[in-house]
C-alpha cells in the first residue's frame, strides 16, 4: 500500500514514486491494485430486489439507520449474507477496531469491520430485499460508491432506499417527521415525504445515491431528526418510523409489533422520569416544539466519533439514566 505526501514548498516521495506535482497539503491513500474491492461469495437468485441500505456513522444520529437496517435482516430466519467488502483498503482500523471473542483462554472469533450485502427472501411479497450495511468507510468513497452500485445493478435491483438520521430541534415526545432526498422529482413525491432543502457536507449516504444515479438506480434517502439531548442513546421512535415508512413505500410486510412496545414503555419511562426533574427540562422540551421546520439542524451526529461501540440495544430501563444525560446537556455540559 502506498501513501505519497505533497506539501506546498516541498515534496516528500513514498518509496516507488520518483514524480509528484507540489499542490496543497494532501494525503492520499491508494487502492492496492491487486485487491479485490468486494468479496462476492456467490448471487443470489431473487425476484426484482430492492435494496435497504444504511452505514454507521456521520449520517446515523442515535443508530437509527443502522439500527433500522439490523431491524429488517432480524426479521427474517434464513439471511444470506453474500457478498461484502475487503476493509484493509476502506477502514482506518484504530477507528474501527476489529472485535474478538475469547472463551476459556482461547480466541475464538476475529470479527472485521466491513459493509455487508444481505439477501433476504420474502416469497409472501412481490419483491425480495438486499439489505447493505456496515460502518462508513474512512478511505476510497467513490470506489466503494460505485462497487455498491455495480453489485445492486449486477442483481437486478431497480429501487434503493437508504436511511439517515440527523440531530434536530425536536423532542422525544413529538410525532417523527420523516424528510426525503430522491433521484427524482417524482420519488419524493410518490414517496409522501416532506422534500428537504440543503447544502453542504455529506456523508456515505449521499456519495451512494449519487452512484446510483449514475447507474440509472432509482434511490430515496429517508431522513429522520432525532432530539439533541440524546447522544448516543437509541430513539426507537425513529427507527420505527423509518421502518413503518419502507414497508408502506414498498408494500412489505414487517411486524412492527415489538418494535411499537418498546417505542411506547421507552417513551413513557423517559416522561416519567422528566416529571421530576424540573421545570427547565419541560420549558426545554416546548420550546423544541415550537419549531416547525421540517428538516433543522444537522445531518451529522456530533455526539460520536467512530463505530466501535455496537448497535445500542433499545432498552427501555435505559431511560432513567437518560435523564441524566438530558440534564448535563441543559447545563452546557453534554
Amino acid at each position: 500500500m502506498r501513501y505519497h505526501i505533497s506539501v506546498a514548498g516541498s515534496v516528500v516521495l513514498a518509496p516507488g514514486i520518483h514524480d509528484l506535482t507540489v499542490c496543497e497539503a494532501t494525503l492520499t491513500h491508494r487502492y492496492p491494485a491487486d485487491m479485490e474491492v468486494i468479496k462476492r461469495h456467490h448471487m443470489p437468485a431473487l425476484r426484482r430486489p430492492i435494496a435497504i441500505i444504511a452505514f454507521g456513522g456521520w449520517n446515523d444520529a442515535c443508530d437509527v439507520a443502522s439500527t433500522s437496517a439490523d431491524f429488517v435482516v432480524d426479521a427474517h430466519s434464513d439471511p444470506d449474507v453474500f457478498a461484502e467488502f475487503e476493509p484493509d483498503a476502506i477502514y482506518d482500523f484504530q477507528q474501527h477496531r476489529p472485535s474478538i471473542t475469547i472463551d476459556d483462554g482461547v480466541a475464538r472469533k476475529l470479527r472485521w469491520p466491513t459493509i455487508r450485502f444481505t439477501a433476504l427472501n420474502r416469497p409472501a411479497d412481490a419483491h425480495d430485499l438486499i439489505v447493505v450495511s456496515g460502518p462508513e468507510p474512512n478511505f476510497h468513497w467513490k470506489t466503494v460508491a460505485r462497487s455498491i452500485a455495480e453489485l445492486l445493478a449486477d442483481a437486478g435491483v431497480e429501487q434503493v432506499i437508504l436511511a439517515g438520521a440527523y440531530v434536530g430541534a425536536v423532542s422525544h415526545r413529538e410525532t417523527v417527521h420523516l424528510s426525503g432526498v430522491g433521484s427524482d422529482t417524482v420519488s419524493v413525491i410518490r414517496s409522501g415525504l416532506d422534500s428537504a432543502d440543503y447544502e453542504g457536507p455529506t456523508g456515505m449516504v449521499g456519495v451512494v445515491q449519487g452512484a446510483c444515479a449514475e447507474s440509472g438506480i432509482r434511490s430515496l434517502s429517508i431522513w429522520a431528526p432525532t432530539p439533541p439531548y440524546l447522544g448516543g442513546n437509541p430513539y426507537p421512535k425513529a427507527v420505527l418510523a423509518i421502518i413503518e415508512k419502507i414497508s408502506d413505500m414498498t408494500n412489505l410486510h414487517i411486524d412492527t409489533s415489538e418494535l411499537i412496545a418498546v417505542d411506547a414503555e421507552y417513551t413513557q419511562k423517559v416522561d416519567d422520569a422528566l416529571e421530576d426533574a424540573g421545570s427547565d427540562i419541560s420549558e426545554f422540551l416546548e420550546e423544541l416544539n415550537s419549531y416547525n421546520e421540517p428538516f433543522l439542524g444537522t445531518l451529522v451526529d456530533k455526539h460520536r466519533d467512530n463505530d466501535e461501540s455496537p448497535t445500542p440495544n433499545l432498552d427501555p430501563e435505559r431511560a432513567d439514566a437518560l435523564v441524566d444525560e438530558i440534564v448535563r446537556f441543559l447545563e452546557g455540559n453534554g
